[in-house]
């Protein structure tokens, strides 16, 4: 199915042709997306009131961008969502405007400077529209977790939880058959990224530094990768690239994408910490990165930043300080 024009290609959608009528994703709400869907249903003789059940492996709008579209073509369908994304789709919106304007905080906190952060969220509010065109809020049926199965006439899908790309990405495993539906978490010719973003506005209580709870998306993606390394799947079947015949190469590869960005990252602290120097974010993106590259690049490049310092923290390398003017510093352990 056709995505928009700033999504990598065309993002690929499943028919489940069983009881009930599933969809695995639906494509972006545009008329060349649902043209491509009906057109596609077509051939199976199905029309879009003939859904339902739609699967959503995530709360991006290319995967759950036409679930209302599909109701109000006359589906009867249920919805079943992670419950880490139910809300995201019930209210997109909002949940997507909330969070570009978190976005600000967060990289005010990791050092950008004010008169870029103006910038930086005067692009991404501008782009908003894309946002709020390609994805309408719908309810929710059925929140997901870890180890639910989801059931046809005549088999059932295992229910994987597997964080990152989003808070509520799931993979769909068909046990009998080696098959597992991967979202956006693997692809074929394309490497996910990780979300990072504010839960709450309040702090942490537990934390020395008073940061606010975050969903630390790199983190969570590098666990849920490690946890499939080595599973004897079969084919993987993914959002973007193809099926994938080779998946345990897949998935290593897409560790490995991260890996060799934190080991970068890594040796940079550690040359800085030689030096008796602790640096922002904003300062080692300065360092790694073109200082004229676009403002969407930026942010992308910041965020993979925060991120590797996530990980970095994680496993215990990395120290993180606050400084009198809020901003947080890092020097290697």
């Amino acid at each position: 199915m056709d995505s928009s024009p700033s999504l990598p290609g065309s993002v690929q959608i499943y028919l489940i042709e069983s009881q009930p009528l599933t969809l695995i994703d639906t494509g972006t709400r545009s008329p060349n997306s649902r043209a491509a869907l009906e057109a596609a249903l077509d051939t199976r003789g199905f029309g879009l009131a003939d859904i339902e059940r739609v699967v959503v492996t995530h709360a991006h709008r290319d995967h759950m961008g036409l679930v209302q579209s599909i109701r109000d073509a006359g589906a009867n369908l249920e919805c079943l969502v992670h419950e880490a994304d139910a809300a995201l789709v019930e209210d997109f919106p909002g949940t997507v405007r909330s969070r570009v304007v978190g976005m600000t905080s967060l990289f005010r906190e990791y050092g950008v400077p004010e008169s870029l952060l103006e910038r930086m969220q005067g692009d991404r509010i501008a782009l908003l529209n894309i946002d709020e065109a390609e994805a309408e809020s719908t309810s929710v049926d059925r929140v997901l977790r870890e180890g639910d199965r989801i059931e046809w006439k005549e088999f059932s899908f295992g229910v994987q939880h597997s964080p990152g790309h989003t808070p509520g990405h799931i993979l769909l495993e068909d046990d009998d058959l080696g098959l597992l539906f991967t979202g956006d978490q693997i692809m074929g010719q394309a490497i996910p990224y990780a979300e990072n973003f504010y839960l709450s506005d309040v702090p942490d209580p537990g934390d020395s530094l008073r940061r606010k709870p975050r969903f630390r998306g790199l983190v969570e993606l590098r666990r849920s990768l490690r946890r499939l390394r080595g599973r004897p799947y079969k084919l993987f079947l993914p959002g973007y690239g193809g099926v994938i015949r080779n998946t345990d190469r897949a998935t290593r590869d897409t560790l490995l994408y991260y890996e060799v960005r934190l080991q970068r990252i890594d040796r940079g602290l550690r040359h800085l910490a030689a030096m008796g120097q602790d640096v922002t974010a904003y300062e080692i993106w300065k360092a790694l990165f073109p200082q004229d590259e676009p403002l969407a690049e930026m942010r992308s490049h910041l965020l993979l930043l925060i991120g590797a310092l996530d990980c970095l923290e994680e496993d215990g390398k990395l120290v993180t300080e606050r400084g009198s003017d809020g901003v947080l510093t890092h020097h290697h352990c």
